[in-house]
């Protein structure tokens, strides 16, 4: 992959030399009917898509709408090198993963790799931000590290979602989705001025839905989601320079999830048999008997599984306009409260565990709070720039009993200050450098205990310890572009961080930690080129990563043959760490292309190639790495989409699809401690998806719109999937999916 970089850089130099003309003819027809401009936010001033000097993707509102885009995890189709799925150990949470870097965990004291900015705020946790995508202003997906601009936990990329503002007028939206297994999805805007400087917009939504999996012990269908939102946004001028945004939410989301328990064959990569843990309940001898009919329909469980999630939101935006500046203050809040709830595993069969044999409560409060300050220039010059102050404070207290009683409380706080500046050196050459400063500290206290009564008593305690953790990092990025003819090459060189911090699971002095921030520094060639009059867009991103100090979680038997720092490890069934282990190296390659073939088609692609693996990979003072599998990264994503667009009478009908397909990838364990053969399959099947969708959109008399769309998604397959297994230590889950699912949805507009 190296290789195949270098000669794409010598590639593109020579490319750039070359132009395409058209015939008087041909441009005449070709300028009618180009690809439209996506104008994006990525380096936080507005711009051309093809002008930025990043990897990012956007999806325009009427791509998102006509191609029955409805949730953030729907972008993994349309966008190369994404992986993208829920997760189901917490509450509105999303397990992402951006070039091959993936934070798939409910704890809040780790760190997410792929960034969520919503409305300018950028969400510390990843519970919460699995948003729907219907009140849509703009959606982007920026790949690879973007530490300068948007700072730590961004590794791996940022998806940066823009909601609606209000419109200040009189209006309602209102659409209604219906699909199988009793799911109904409510949602609701309306608009309404503030006097004549202003106005305000209330957004309410209802969903819920019934699991695909029928539950054998019980011998009823399993519950789902169940989620309540409601939301109110004013928009307000003070002056004419001066604009005001606030944004409320509330969330309310008492959803059950499917999992399915997996045998788990402890096997030390580099030592003995540790010997079988096998989960009671599920009573599969292998992982690959998971469910009674083999198709992952059907579930053992006696109780369900919760998890849950309840909070506020709060954003407030403001925007003043000066002389060649724009300056903007963005302050968010999130407070929330999850809870996760496992209890009671029934056997196949006539055997049903009566009451909680492995009983886990997890209560976890959660609270972010942060400020920033951004000048961003407008002089229309060679010179522009973007300054900006960032501040940051999260408080997390986690409370888990009865089988694993243990409390924890960590406070966290952050700030930096950064500037984003590119010069044109010429009508061709622009040079770009950011710079981003970041000082951190966390304070962690935990306090474990030998079963439910000493914790009631709160003594004795099996661990009590607090700890401190402290760092600081500079970020950097340097760019040098040429525009051509058609578009623009450019050359970039960035770093970026992951925090450390403390493991909320450990049981030991030495597994608490602290552990260091992993480190990541990419170089990316890029090409952004406008062919045929603009008919053609096509991108082309080529990248090497080198990551140093990975965290790894690291499970290890509890029989103490594991030494850390000079001491046997002896906590129980297994002992969880998280260490900075790993250095990987990962090369890649990304493809995005849209043809508008005619007025009325237009066709777009997506792929993206991945060349990954550990380079160095430490376990009790042995090097593993030969042993190791990258998470969560499938050597290909691809995707082919269409959208045909044909007038009506009364208005106009659009046919769209997608084909994407994903290659296998590992899920999340321990190659230190388990063996690839004889231990739990942690791997997820590549998988090829169909979705098509067929939307009347028809003008109303009043002046409004009705739209109404019948879908099918992931057509060519019946049955379920595994999405995401998960190893949690003492026990291994994974992750079921519907496959095939179709549905209708009733919009109206006006």
């Amino acid at each position: 992959m190296r290789n195949l970089v270098l000669t794409l850089v010598f590639a593109l130099v020579s490319f750039s030399g070359f132009s395409f003309s058209l015939s008087a003819q041909e441009q005449e027809s070709a300028n009618s009917i180009a690809v439209e401009e996506i104008i994006v936010t990525a380096r936080k001033r507005s711009e051309s898509i093809q002008d930025v000097p990043v990897a990012v993707s956007a999806l325009s509102v009427e791509q998102v709408e006509r191609g029955n885009i409805q949730r953030v995890q729907d972008l993994e189709k349309l966008v190369p090198n994404v992986e993208i799925s829920d997760m189901a150990f917490a509450g509105g949470a999303m397990s992402a993963g951006i070039r091959g870097l993936t934070f798939d965990d409910l704890e809040k004291t780790f760190e997410t790799t792929v960034g969520v900015v919503i409305d300018g705020v950028f969400a510390a946790s990843n519970s919460g931000v699995d948003l729907d995508l219907f009140d849509l202003e703009a959606v982007e997906v920026l790949r690879g590290p973007q530490g300068t601009l948007f700072g730590r936990n961004t590794i791996g990329g940022v998806i940066n979602i823009t909601r609606t503002k209000p419109t200040r007028e009189f209006g309602a939206k209102v659409k209604v989705d219906l699909e199988e297994d009793n799911t109904s999805d409510l949602k609701l805007i309306l608009n309404a001025p503030l006097g004549d400087n202003g106005g305000i917009k209330v957004a309410l939504r209802k969903l819920q839905s019934d699991s695909f999996m029928f539950n054998v012990t019980r011998d009823e269908r399993e519950k789902a989601r169940d989620l309540e939102s409601a939301s109110v946004a004013v928009d307000f001028d003070l002056t004419e320079d001066v604009n005001v945004n606030f944004t409320f939410d509330n969330y309310n989301d008492n959803s059950q999830h499917n999992l399915l328990a997996i045998t788990k064959f402890y096997v030390n990569k580099i030592g003995a048999n540790q010997g079988v843990f096998a989960l009671l309940g599920q009573g599969a001898a292998t992982s690959g008997d998971l469910s009674a009919a083999n198709d992952y329909e059907t579930v053992y469980s006696a109780e369900p599984f919760l998890s849950g999630i309840q909070g506020n939101n709060m954003t407030l935006r403001v925007q003043w306009e000066l002389e060649n500046h724009t300056l903007k203050y963005i302050a968010g809040n999130n407070d929330f409260k999850e809870l996760m709830d496992i209890c009671s595993w029934g056997s196949p069969g006539a055997v049903v565990t009566p009451n909680c044999v492995f009983p886990v409560v997890r209560d976890q409060n959660y609270e972010q709070t942060s400020h920033e300050f951004q000048l961003i220039s407008d002089s229309g010059g060679p010179l522009n720039y973007t300054l900006g102050l960032f501040y940051i404070e999260t408080e997390a207290n986690m409370d888990s009993g009865p089988a694993s009683n243990f409390q924890s409380q960590q406070e966290a706080e952050a700030q930096a200050i950064f500037g984003d500046l590119s010069y044109d050196i010429s009508d061709d050459w622009t040079l770009g450098l950011g710079l981003r400063y970041t000082e951190e500290e966390k304070d962690f206290a935990i306090q474990t205990y030998g079963g439910l009564a000493q914790k009631i008593a709160r003594t004795p305690k099996v661990l009590d310890l607090a700890r401190s953790f402290k760092d600081d990092n500079l970020q950097h990025r340097v760019v040098i572009q040429r525009n051509t003819n058609f578009g623009m090459i450019y050359l970039s060189h960035s770093t970026g961080f992951r925090s450390g911090g403390f493991n909320a699971r450990g049981s030991t002095l030495q597994s608490v930690g602290p552990y260091n921030s992993e480190e990541v520094e990419t170089i990316e060639l890029g090409l952004r080129s406008e062919l045929f009059d603009n008919r053609v867009i096509l991108n082309v991103t080529a990248f090497t990563n080198d990551y140093t100090d990975k965290q790894e979680v690291i499970v290890t038997p509890a029989d103490g043959s594991i030494v850390v720092e000079g001491v046997p490890q002896l906590c129980g069934t297994t002992c969880t760490f998280v260490r900075n282990a790993g250095e990987v190296s990962i090369d890649g390659l990304e493809i995005e292309g849209t043809f508008r073939a005619t007025e009325a088609l237009t066709l777009r692609t997506a792929i993206g190639l991945l060349d990954s693996g550990y380079d160095k990979f430490e376990y009790d003072g042995q090097d593993v790495a030969a042993d190791a599998q990258l998470n969560f990264a499938p050597d290909y994503t691809a995707s082919v989409s269409f959208e045909y667009v044909t007038n009506v009478e009364n208005g106009e009908l659009v046919f769209a699809g997608t084909l994407s397909a994903k290659d296998e990838f590992y899920g999340r364990f321990d190659p230190a401690v388990y063996n690839y053969e004889l231990g739990a399959n942690m791997a997820v099947d590549k998988a090829e998806k169909l979705d098509l969708s067929l939307t009347y959109n028809r003008d109303l008399s009043n002046g409004g719109t009705m739209t109404l769309t019948v879908f099918g998604n992931d057509i060519l397959e019946e049955g379920g999937y595994i999405v995401r297994p998960f190893d949690a230590g003492a026990f291994a889950f994974a992750t079921p999916q519907k496959r095939q699912h179709f549905g209708i949805s009733l919009g109206l507009e006006f």
